[in-house]
């Protein structure tokens, strides 16, 4: 049989409908199908999907060992999250050219000293560090900050 490799969305949509069916087979009293059919054909998306998982995984690690070997050589404290950003990316244009600046909670900034995600990634654990949040270190986006300026990006983070 052919090898067939799904699309991000395709895969999240197989996951996603995977983790309906069970929330349903794990509220079900009583059913005129039996649960054990539901098991049946849980375990046969995960049988299908198992090489799937098996790929996202192993991409999902080597992004991670990237983005943790690019922190380690510069030097930076937080945790890029930023996932659809592959391996080499930091090295690559981000797609808010123009951008001097980034600012965070609305007051903190720091500028941006380049036209790479590199740049970004360095920008953004500056402005972390300048506003103090210790908590908030896994970037996660960033995003035009005002309409009528383009030269200001604003970060998005998590905990």
């Amino acid at each position: 049989m052919e090898s067939v490799t799904l699309s991000g969305n395709d895969f999240k949509t197989v996951h996603n409908t995977l983790c309906d069916l069970r929330t349903i087979v794990q509220r079900m009293d009583q059913s005129i199908i039996k649960v054990g059919e539901f098991e049946r054909i849980i375990q046969q998306f995960e049988q299908g999907l198992k090489a799937a998982y098996d790929q996202d995984s192993t991409a999902f690690d080597r992004k991670h060992d990237y983005y943790g070997r690019f922190r380690e050589d510069n030097g930076l404290t937080t945790i890029w999250s930023v996932y659809e950003l592959e391996e080499h990316g930091f090295l690559e244009d981000h797609p808010w050219q123009g951008a001097k600046s980034l600012c965070y909670h609305d007051r903190t900034t720091a500028p941006i000293l380049g036209p790479t995600w590199g740049d970004l990634y360095r920008a953004a654990d500056e402005v972390i560090r300048r506003s103090g949040d210790s908590h908030h270190i896994f970037i996660e986006g960033f995003y035009r900050w005002g309409k009528s300026d383009d030269s200001i990006l604003g970060l998005t983070t998590g905990s």
